[in-house]
């Protein structure tokens, strides 16, 4: 059996900056605490939950995205989906 093809946190930060508007690409890390940026509102819900779509073939819901505080655990958390 294969195992499913799992991004690194690195790669998976790039991508998360790229996606929310105005965050400069290198900024962020494992332990920035997402929805406390300034960038954080109702588009880059939306946008984030289409990028993991798109990147990873993981579907996200806004509440999963309230259970989970940092860009490691969300990280973990689509890592999670996609491996189940």
């Amino acid at each position: 059996m294969l195992t499913p093809y799992i991004m690194d946190l690195e790669t998976f930060i790039k991508n998360f900056e790229e996606a929310v508007e105005d965050v400069e690409v290198g900024t962020l890390a494992g332990e920035t605490v997402f929805r406390s940026l300034e960038q954080w509102d109702s588009l880059a819900v939306l946008t984030v939950i289409a990028m993991v779509d798109g990147e990873y073939d993981v579907r996200l819901k806004a509440k999963e995205l309230k259970q989970v505080e940092t860009l490691a655990a969300l990280h973990a958390l689509i890592a999670a989906k996609k491996a189940a």
